[in-house]
């Protein structure tokens, strides 16, 4: 029988999600996107014009992570119109920032895309976890509290009050305009600056947020162990892999466990390996250099399996 802290912890949780809300999982898609961002300068940017169109949209984040692709978003909304406007505001202005530096950005029409709605707790957490898994699992040398250019740092992470930041409405009016690349630069007294870029506890409710959670606990076992349910949200937002290889990898063993009674995927039979194979590149999005990795195929074997685009 569970504890009465346990349930009253889980009951405060769900008054949390009853009383705020509706939740919004505003993901553009990285599959059909051209690369948006590759150097710090470009990251800094993506983060700060997320922090301008979500308050001229009127929305409220809980999470954010910003790829080099495509950005997450896990936000509240009176109705889905207000996430496409914030979309459509991102993109106008991405738009015309990268005119101004002689880059032609073409985004696909599917960019504007329909938020996908969260209408649980559970599924609410689940995604929240999953925005801050992403830039960990496709750069090992990030944890999901190193990447400056998301939330996940604000979750159960450093102090805030350790992390350096000043206002905005402190800096001279030229450092305003180079961090927002903008003359319109009237911004809530609350917003900070941190690494260049407008810092993301400036517009992320993210003590709300942590309080989905009923702990430090239950927040990391979900970023740690639950990758088939983010395998899933993977597929669904047409993203690249998020699954990291040691969870692939046991994930292998698993399967060869259950599959032909081996210890190891290296000891399947070859068709067997091939299935596993097919297994991973679609149930979860891993690439050619992934599958090689855990299971030992050729190059060759896997390119002509799944062709490399050219």
């Amino acid at each position: 029988m569970k504890n009465s802290s346990f349930i009253d912890k889980e009951s405060y949780c769900q008054f949390l999600f009853d009383q705020n809300g509706p939740y919004w999982h505003i993901a553009t898609p990285g599959n059909l996107t051209e690369i948006l961002f590759t150097t710090p300068e470009e990251y800094r940017f993506g983060l700060t014009l997320s922090a301008v169109c979500t308050l001229d949209a009127g929305i409220k984040v809980y999470a954010i992570q910003i790829m080099n692709n495509h950005l997450h978003l896990i936000a509240r909304a009176h109705s889905p119109k207000q996430c496409i406007e914030y979309l459509k505001l991102y993109s106008k202005r991405l738009k015309r920032w990268a005119a101004s530096r002689g880059k032609i950005l073409v985004l696909p029409d599917m960019f504007i895309c329909e938020p996908l709605p969260i209408d649980n707790l559970q599924l609410l957490r689940n995604n929240i976890v999953y925005t801050h898994r992403n830039r960990y699992v496709v750069d090992s040398s990030q944890t999901p509290f190193s990447s400056p250019w998301g939330s996940g740092v604000l979750y159960f992470g450093p102090d805030i009050d350790s992390l350096k930041s000043v206002k905005f409405n402190d800096l001279s009016y030229k450092d305003k305009r180079l961090i927002t690349c903008s003359r319109n630069i009237i911004l809530p007294d609350n917003y900070t600056v941190r690494n260049g870029c407008i810092s993301p506890e400036s517009f992320c409710d993210w003590q709300t947020g942590r309080a989905f959670y009923r702990s430090a606990h239950q927040y990391f076992n979900m970023l740690t162990k639950n990758f088939e349910a983010y395998a899933e949200f993977s597929n669904l937002l047409g993203d690249a892999a998020n699954i990291t290889d040691e969870e692939l990898y046991s994930y292998a063993i698993s399967y060869s466990k259950q599959v032909s009674n081996v210890s190891s995927p290296a000891l399947l039979p070859h068709d067997a390996k091939l299935d596993l194979a097919r297994k991973l590149h679609f149930d979860y999005h891993s690439n050619n250099s992934q599958i090689r990795r855990i299971l030992k195929i050729e190059p060759s074997v896997l390119e002509s399996m799944f062709p490399t685009p050219r």
